[in-house]
C-alpha cells in the first residue's frame, strides 16, 4: 500500500494547507462575485448603484486569481505562497475597508462594519500569526531546500 505525501506531513505543514484552504475559499468567493456580477450587468443594466458592474467584476476576477494563486504557494507549502499570501490577504482587506469607505451608500451596510471588522481582524491574525510561526517559516524553508537538492541532483 502506498502513502500519500500528505501523510507524512507535520502539523505545521498541515496549519500551512489549512491556511491555503481559507485562502482559495476567498479566491474563489471573489471569482464567484466576478461571475454574478457580469450575470447581474446583463440583466439590471439600469440598476442604480454606487459602483458599476464592471468594477465589481474587474475586482472580483483580479482579487480571485491573485488569492488562488497564493492559495496554490501554501498549499503546495513554497516559501513564495506564504509571502504572496501575507501580502495578499492584507492588500484585499484593505481594498475591502476602501469600498466600504467610499461606497457604502446604506445605513444596513454601515451597521454590519463592527461585525466585518472583527472578521478582517480574525483573518489577518490567522494568516499573519499562522504564516509567521517560526516553525512554519522553518518547514516552508526546508521544503524549499529539499526541492533545490532534487533539481540539483545533491544529497545532504
Amino acid at each position: 500500500m502506498t502513502r500519500s505525501k500528505y501523510s507524512d506531513l507535520t502539523p505545521p505543514q498541515k496549519g500551512v494547507i489549512a491556511l491555503g484552504l481559507l485562502v482559495l475559499a476567498l479566491g474563489l468567493g471573489n471569482l464567484g462575485r466576478a461571475v454574478m456580477a457580469l450575470y447581474y450587468a446583463a440583466r439590471l443594466p439600469d440598476l442604480p448603484m454606487t459602483v458599476s458592474w464592471t468594477y465589481l467584476a474587474v475586482t472580483g476576477a483580479s482579487w480571485g486569481i491573485t488569492l488562488v494563486v497564493c492559495a496554490v504557494g501554501l498549499i503546495r507549502l513554497r516559501s513564495w505562497g506564504r509571502r504572496g499570501a501575507l501580502i495578499g490577504v492584507t492588500l484585499y482587506q484593505i481594498h475591502v475597508w476602501i469600498n466600504h469607505l467610499l461606497f457604502d451608500a446604506s445605513d444596513y451596510a454601515r451597521q454590519t462594519w463592527s461585525r466585518d471588522l472583527v472578521l478582517t481582524l480574525l483573518l489577518l491574525a490567522l494568516v499573519w500569526g499562522g504564516l509567521n510561526w517560526s516553525q512554519v517559516r522553518k518547514a516552508l524553508n526546508h521544503d524549499e531546500d529539499d526541492e533545490d537538492d532534487e533539481e540539483t541532483g545533491r544529497s545532504i
